[in-house]
């Protein structure tokens, strides 16, 4: 039975419990939307997946798109924090090069952490991986204008990891963004053949995309931005 508002149940208080259905609801379209496919999942099986009725699903969500968004949110979120962990051993804090970037001769081995953490993220929850990479797609312009937000964002990650505080220009802002939407479609190849729920693209495919090939072709791409694109140019 649930408490009168305002009391505390279980240990909870109102907001505390609101906060512990809503994680439960994520955790559940995480789940669903990641094996199933977002359009096969009803609100219905969604609270029945996490063990709540229909009135505290629409306590927190508006509908299903809403809390799609909400769980790619949260794996996008995830693996940018693995990326940014595992790149920060070769930042600088700025006090010797006065910008926070990588340095250029540890641009490889921090290209290949980056990218071996964000793949990593993904290819260690085939779940997060479908939502990042297929489920988001197309399903409405709200969620598609979320989708390019993260794809800019991770454009300024990789700018700022070259050229720290330094504005960049045109050439360099398109080579990021550049250098994601190559990335994310080999990882979308790789998802597609290797899962076989959306076909093959050709006999060779599955070999084609191999994760390992995947890391060290996407580091010489990055490498070779950066020493022709990505470098930090004098004012």
């Amino acid at each position: 039975m649930s408490a009168p508002d305002g009391r505390r149940y279980a240990g909870a208080d109102p907001e505390e419990r609101r906060l512990r259905r809503r994680a439960d609801l994520l955790s559940a379209g995480l789940e669903l939307f990641g094996s199933e496919g977002f359009a096969n999942v009803s609100v219905k099986r969604l609270c029945d997946h996490a063990g709540l009725t229909q009135r505290y699903f629409y306590e927190s969500f508006a509908d299903r798109q809403a809390i799609l968004a909400a769980v790619y949110e949260n794996c996008v979120a995830d693996a940018r924090s693995r990326t940014v962990d595992a790149v920060a051993q070769y930042l600088h804090d700025g006090e010797n090069d006065g910008d926070g970037a990588v340095a250029a001769a540890d641009i490889p081995a921090a290209a290949h952490a980056a990218l071996d953490a964000f793949i990593g993220a993904l290819a260690g929850d085939p779940r997060r991986a479908r939502i990042i990479l297929v489920e988001v797609v197309g399903v409405n312009p709200d969620i598609e204008r979320l989708r390019l937000s993260a794809i800019h964002g991770w454009a300024d990650l990789i700018l700022t990891l070259a050229l720290g505080r330094q504005i960049p220009d045109r050439a360099q802002r398109l080579a990021a963004i550049g250098l994601v939407g190559a990335v994310t479609q080999l990882l979308v190849d790789w998802y597609t053949t290797s899962t076989g729920q959306f076909g093959i693209i050709g006999e060779e495919s599955a070999d084609l995309f191999e994760l390992e090939a995947i890391v060290t072709t996407s580091v010489e791409l990055f490498i070779a931005a950066h020493g022709r694109l990505l470098v930090k140019r004098s004012p």
